[in-house]
């Protein structure tokens, strides 16, 4: 039988295998049921969860739908690491060409910027982070940094003349800034300044855009001069001749090889062999140096030059919180359609249930949704007090609570993230682990935002000391406190709160009374045991100790409490799924923190809550459908057969399967399995 042949069978039989499904199951109808449940204004819920400035994200959304030639998912195709890449750059220069965001526009409303790139994130992680890399990165540090003589540079990037990168992290070190090893030591004579690599572990590494694609780059290093360090800067070097792509003289660049995901990225490393740089190549906002070498800033303290220069770098934190929360959308977005679809069991003699239906399913799906839409709410407010803070960004006291609230919630919701992705994969069965429906994609792109613009276990101390220093401030200086998210402490006292009737685990106000009397509670105790220990130790020893036993917890509480407090000030009425939705995340918050609170003044019920808990999952299960109909993206973004909106994943499955190049292909060592 020729090739030709079976796959005209292979057709045929599929014909028949369809249309025997179809009587037993069809799959659009069963997705279709659970949609006619929904009862949700879905273009209220548009405009609540992704802000007044919505329409960029219909507008990159409509790009993507009306350039498939341009804009193709790797999943789906079997891309080689290299096609992956350079498809990565077309829709980089694409979206450039096509969305007409412009400088003006992002000073007049950086808000726009922060909509459009959530959008292109979840079309594709890599392009956003390629994107991200050029303009939130390099050129924006062009910006933030700079001066007048630094114009050109930023004109050029700002059109894709100059593509730069961001040359931060290094073999050696990554969290710790401060320590890097990169020198920029000035020379007098010829008025420049000689950038080294001094050690291996001193090599740039991670450098995202860097491999194959950009001719500049910003590079942190410790400057010299006549031998005395003055802690790191950022230089401007050119990387790549534009003429010829070559490297030039004197630096080394190379491919950090395969990753376990965002493949579309270049990441690279750089290594410096005495490359001068014109002394006007130092971004010098904050600090200078003269042309006789000396040392001049604005900021006399290096403490808090160093913390300054770097303050614009909390922008990457702050939107990967709502990378993490858009990502959970996305994931249940696939999970929850095919639970939708998907007919497993039931009673004898009786057709097969969604397993949608099924209690374990909702409390799967449902329960991680609730907390998602509280997350996503949580995520777009922190950006928002980012965007309309612009002006703030070198101002210490003002970022201090946005700084310690990104630390935490970026992380937290990266880890969120994941679980949800992994558990959305395992509903989908064997079909989880197939390339087409995204989730093991998804999965290995968005894990490194555990790590990246600040390991998470390590950002989380910058939580805890904003939290435990504002306590100390009002405590011990009676001094009020400024932040609006500890406002709180001033004025909390214990109080008896009985839970007796489920009203009383529903209750807003109770639920704020425990987070704040949790994260009170915590801090004090964090602090007693931290003075305990210093009666023995130093003050780094006490605080790495205290810190590993007691010290993590407050801040994933305070992230608990701000997401609270923000989901309140929506002041929603009239909403009672959202209220479910809210209800459901409250629970979560006891049920994680039952041992906390079942034994003590409070008498709460382990069995209540998660009684509660399924009766909720299972009322909100019936706007499910609407809820992601609503809020996820179109189907050429979210990339997944197994997310069809349509709910004909089936056919369009093993439609793909067919059309795979190597599907039928017969491999070309088949004589070595015959012959021994």
């Amino acid at each position: 039988m020729s090739s030709e042949q079976r796959v005209k069978l292979l057709h045929q039989q599929f014909e028949a295998y369809k249309e025997m499904n179809e009587q037993v199951s069809n799959p659009v109808e069963s997705l279709q049921y659970y949609r006619q449940l929904s009862t949700i204004d879905k273009q209220k819920y548009i405009e609540l969860f992704y802000g007044r400035n919505w329409k960029y994200r219909q507008n990159l959304f409509d790009i993507v739908k009306s350039n498939q030639h341009v804009f193709k998912h790797h999943h789906l195709e079997e891309y080689t690491r290299e096609e992956q890449r350079y498809h990565s750059f077309q829709a980089m220069r694409h979206f450039h060409q096509k969305l007409g965001v412009t400088y003006d526009m992002f000073l007049s409303d950086p808000n726009i910027v922060t909509t459009t790139s959530v959008a292109m994130y979840s079309y594709d992680p890599a392009v956003c982070v390629k994107f991200g890399v050029h303009f939130s990165l390099y050129t924006k540090t062009i910006l933030n940094l700079g001066t007048d003589k630094h114009k050109q540079y930023f004109e050029n990037a700002q059109t894709l003349i100059d593509i730069g990168s961001f040359s931060l992290t290094e073999l050696g070190h990554g969290s710790n800034v401060r320590q890097i090893q990169t020198t920029a030591i000035y020379d007098k004579e010829t008025q420049t300044f000689i950038i080294n690599t001094p050690t291996d572990l001193a090599t740039k590494f991670w450098i995202g855009a860097t491999a194959n694609l950009a001719n500049m780059t910003v590079v942190f290093a410790q400057l010299y001069i006549d031998g005395k360090q003055y802690g790191v800067h950022a230089f401007l070097v050119e990387i790549r001749d534009k003429t010829n792509h070559n490297v030039k003289s004197g630096i080394t660049v190379g491919d950090c090889g395969p990753k376990n995901g965002l493949n579309g990225i270049d990441n690279g490393f750089l290594i410096f062999r005495n490359v001068r740089v014109p002394l006007a190549n130092m971004l010098d906002k904050f600090a200078t140096v003269t042309p006789s070498g000396e040392f001049k800033s604005s900021i006399e303290d290096p403490d808090k030059r160093f913390a300054v220069q770097l303050a614009s770098l909390s922008g990457g934190r702050i939107i990967l919180s709502y990378y993490g929360a858009i990502t959970s959308l996305n994931a249940l977005t696939i999970g929850i359609r095919y639970a939708a679809i998907r007919k497993q069991f039931g009673l004898p003699g009786e057709k097969e249930q969604s397993i949608l239906e099924y209690p374990l399913t909702q409390l799967r799906l449902i329960v991680p949704l609730a907390s998602t839409l509280v997350y996503t709410i949580a995520a777009k407010a922190i950006n928002n007090l980012w965007d309309t803070t612009q002006n703030n960004v070198f101002n210490p006291n003002k970022m201090a609570e946005i700084h310690a609230l990104s630390s935490v919630l970026k992380g937290k919701f990266a880890t969120f993230a994941n679980k949800v992705i992994l558990e959305c994969r395992q509903i989908l069965g064997g079909h989880g682990y197939h390339s087409f429906n995204r989730l093991g994609v998804m999965l290995h792109d968005q894990d490194i935002n555990n790590t990246w613009e600040g390991d998470s276990n390590v950002l989380i101390q910058q939580t805890l000391k904003f939290c435990m220093d504002q306590k100390n401030r009002f405590i011990n200086d009676q001094k009020p406190i400024q932040y609006a998210s500890l406002k709180f402490l001033e004025t909390f006292q214990i109080k008896l709160i009985k839970f007796q009737k489920d009203e009383d685990y529903l209750c807003p106000n109770n639920i704020k009374y425990l987070l704040e009397y949790k994260l009170d509670k915590q801090l004090s105790d964090f602090m007693q045991d931290l003075t305990n220990n210093l009666n023995n130790n130093d003050m780094l020893k006490s605080w790495n100790l205290s810190f590993a036993f007691k010290g993590q917890q407050i801040s994933n509480s305070y992230a608990d409490l701000y997401c609270f407090q923000q989901w309140q000030e929506l002041n929603l009425k009239n909403d009672s799924v959202l209220d479910t939705a809210f209800q459901i995340w409250c629970l979560t918050l006891l049920d994680n923190e039952i041992e906390l609170y079942k034994y003590n003044e409070f008498n709460i019920s382990e069995a209540t809550v998660k009684r509660l808990l399924m009766k909720l999952s299972n009322q909100l299960k019936d706007e499910a459908i609407g809820i992601i109909d609503a809020l996820a993206p179109p189907d050429e973004i979210l990339g997944s057969i197994f997310g069809s909106s349509d709910g004909d994943i089936y056919n369009k499955f093993m439609q793909k399967i067919y059309s795979g190049k190597n599907t039928f292909q017969k491999v070309t060592w088949w004589e070595q399995i015959h012959n021994k």
